[in-house]
């Protein structure tokens, strides 16, 4: 593979990476916000039945869920923006090591 072709690479990978970790934050956030519409819902109703309970640990879950999610694939952008950064880096050394070769 040229160097250009690698060097590209690393940086398709970056902003791969930072989208994947950027839509992360965001599911965390709304999972979040999601959670605190919900208490609040909870707090404001006064005479719960048990389907409204259920209806809200279910909801509660769901949210759970979404963040537990999000913190993974925040992870995930995090270990494939440290990989693609050291590609580029690689690629940065190669190439200074041809220049000064050449010249």
């Amino acid at each position: 593979m040229e160097i250009n072709g690698a060097m590209n690479a690393g940086l398709q990978g970056l902003q791969r990476a930072s989208q994947q970790v950027n839509e992360a934050s965001a599911e965390i956030a709304n999972a979040g916000a999601r959670n605190d519409v919900q208490q609040q819902s909870n707090a404001q109703s006064s005479g719960v039945n048990a389907a409204t309970e259920s209806a809200s640990e279910t909801s509660q879950s769901v949210s759970a869920n979404n963040a537990t999610d999000g913190l993974v694939s925040l992870q995930q952008g995090e270990t494939n923006f440290e990989a693609n950064t050291r590609t580029v880096e690689t690629a940065d050394e190669v190439l200074g090591t041809l220049i000064d070769t050449s010249a």
